[in-house]
């Protein structure tokens, strides 16, 4: 899905990053108001120990990207595990934009904006959930 016509919306460098996610996602876009948006990425494969195995990925990317990493990310607050390992601490239940989520709370520590992209931080996100352990 495109992102809407929202003029000048939204930011030059965050309207890449949404070009560059819907090559390699399906996606939708809700702009912030500031210049950034909050990007939803439908159906990301997460694996069978994890129930549902693809999620609804929600991030922002902020205004002043590429020079803020984009973190965290939700997704919807029914995720479990599959099954019998323990919950990973970097999964935590909050509120956010309104509803209850799964905040899973995946940092690049060092973040370089010339190389670190948003579909990298996405395949991040997907790589840990069919890793970690």
């Amino acid at each position: 899905m495109s992102a809407p016509d929202t003029g000048a919306a939204l930011t030059e460098t965050v309207r890449a990053a949404i070009e560059e996610l819907e090559q390699s996602f399906r996606i939708s876009v809700e702009p912030t108001g500031d210049g950034g948006a909050v990007i939803t990425v439908h159906e990301l494969a997460i694996g069978q120990r994890w129930q549902p195995n693809s999620i609804d990925l929600l991030f922002e990317v902020l205004y002043n990207y590429p020079h803020a990493p984009i973190y965290p990310y939700y997704t919807t607050s029914d995720l479990t595990r599959g099954d019998s390992a323990a919950w990973p601490s970097a999964l935590q239940r909050v509120a956010w934009r309104g509803a209850q989520r799964t905040q899973i709370s995946l940092r690049a520590n060092r973040w370089n904006p010339s190389v670190d992209t948003a579909v990298g931080a996405v395949l991040q996100v997907q790589k840990w959930f069919l890793t970690v352990q």
